[in-house]
């Protein structure tokens, strides 16, 4: 039995974004907490490895975050690493259709265009800060453009109780309802969903992707305005292990978690699995669904809420990083209307890394169709659309590729999701989940990730008059 003194400490099981959040606030709140992880290192789906192959630090995937993930950048401050973000002065997206003769590029931006069409945020006040750069988006017609306020009008007024009941219609469908044919929905609609919920329209619940776009869009001007990692995300674990060190937690880095000890009302307990038992107060869970689910005894998983986590699906994220001879763009990131590009980022340039290396990274979310290919075969499809959509690349050398697969990326937002993202607290009095997949409204974010934290932290903290 792992002895931590008198008192049992609270036991958050996962060092991901939410485990690290509950365990933080769980600290500052004066409670003992063991925080233990499988991996030799926190972070859960948001980690920086070095590739010995390159000598360079490379992100398991590009993450990015926006303005309105304001629990998100809370977090980062209060583990001082805030400055790891650079935000944009106003939301700027290239938006690049390969097809379209000459490379035509269109940029989501308020400020003057540069000989470019833009998308974006002005000036002007929400939800009318969009309107002067959809003018000049060049990937629609004049017709599908005038046609997107059939949209963001009804998704500006709706109510949040008439949005919950949207949930088992998907988002396509809800759009092709207000006039949004297929085409502006590939073009435009996909081109933000698909990254913030790891899914198209088709497979989104108009719950999800309407949540999306009122908080990104309709209510603060600056709300989407992106902000970019300018060093590796494993530093931003590393700050949240360092500062619940400093106040006294208990990190079991390497410590994977096989079994609960329980009674009829309780968990007691956890076991490792080298074998090892720890007595607990209260846990928090804060794993994926399936992974959550298989670790509660079995006389509870068919019990409300626990069974929801069986349902849950996943959808996959596969990152090409691609280290080329030259530079091969010269903006931080552009979207790309190929679904084997999708988003591109200047990895050197963000990092403001010397020159050489010349590395991208390619994200490609919801990637259903890629995940089980060989590597090789997703290298050559990616550089094919990578040669496609910037015109740089021609005669450039492609020295050094890594591909990483996020198999289980995310939960899978899809039409009817919604009833199985369960609240943190359980019929289990000391036992709590956490997740991004948890009911916390948002897609499976980094801010979804702590605000689920946060709420499991409060459920304890609220609930703690028998916890130590």
């Amino acid at each position: 039995m792992t002895d931590y003194g008198a008192d049992a400490p609270i036991a958050v099981v996962g060092g991901g974004l939410a485990g690290l959040s509950a365990a933080l606030d769980l600290v500052e709140a004066g409670r003992r907490v063991a925080l233990f992880e499988r991996r030799p290192y926190a972070g859960g789906k948001a980690y920086s490895f070095e590739d010995p192959n390159h000598d360079v630090v490379l992100d398991n995937g590009q993450h990015i975050t926006m303005r309105c993930c304001t629990e998100f950048q809370e977090f980062l401050e209060r583990i001082g690493c805030a400055d790891i973000i650079r935000y944009q002065e106003h939301l700027e997206v290239a938006v690049i259709d390969p097809a379209s003769s000459g490379h035509r590029v269109s940029v989501i931006s308020g400020r003057q265009p540069r000989a470019l069409g833009r998308l974006g945020r002005s000036l002007l006040p929400a939800p009318l800060h969009m309107l002067p750069s959809i003018a000049t988006y060049e990937h629609l017609s004049m017709s599908e453009k005038a046609r997107l306020g059939f949209a963001f009008l009804p998704i500006r007024r709706m109510s949040e109780f008439e949005r919950l009941a949207l949930d088992r219609q998907s988002f396509a469908r809800w759009l092709s309802e207000h006039h949004q044919s297929e085409r502006v929905i590939e073009r435009f609609w996909d081109l933000i969903i698909l990254p913030t919920c790891n899914d198209r329209c088709s497979d989104v619940s108009a719950t999800q992707g309407i949540q999306v776009f009122q908080e990104g869009f309709s209510r603060e001007a600056r709300a989407a305005d992106i902000g970019l990692f300018t060093g590796g995300l494993g530093r931003v674990a590393e700050a949240a292990v360092e500062q619940l060190q400093r106040r006294g937690a208990q990190l079991e880095l390497n410590a994977s978690v096989n079994g609960m000890l329980t009674n009829d009302f309780e968990v007691t307990g956890i076991r490792s699995s080298r074998g090892e038992q720890t007595d607990i107060s209260a846990v928090v869970l804060a794993l994926p669904p399936k992974q959550a689910f298989d670790l509660l005894p079995a006389h509870w998983r068919r019990r409300e809420p626990f069974w929801r986590l069986s349902q849950h699906e996943v959808s996959p994220i596969v990152n090409v990083h691609m280290q080329w001879d030259r530079q091969v763009m010269g903006r931080d990131f552009v979207g790309v209307l190929d679904s084997d590009a999708q988003f591109i980022f200047q990895r050197s340039q963000i990092h403001g890394w010397p020159t050489p290396p010349h590395w991208i990274s390619v994200s490609l979310s919801g990637a259903h169709d890629l995940v089980d290919l060989p590597q090789a075969e997703i290298v050559a499809r990616v550089e094919r659309a990578v040669r496609r959509a910037l015109r740089r690349t021609a005669g450039a050398t492609l020295l050094a590729t890594r591909v990483v697969k996020e198999s289980e990326a995310t939960f899978r937002p899809k039409p009817g999701m919604n009833a199985h993202r369960v609240r943190p607290k359980t019929p289990i009095g000391n036992l709590v989940l956490a997740g991004a997949w948890t009911a916390t409204g948002w897609p499976a974010t980094m801010e979804s990730a702590v605000r689920s934290g946060r709420a499991a932290a409060q459920v304890l903290l609220e609930d703690g008059g028998s916890l130590p």
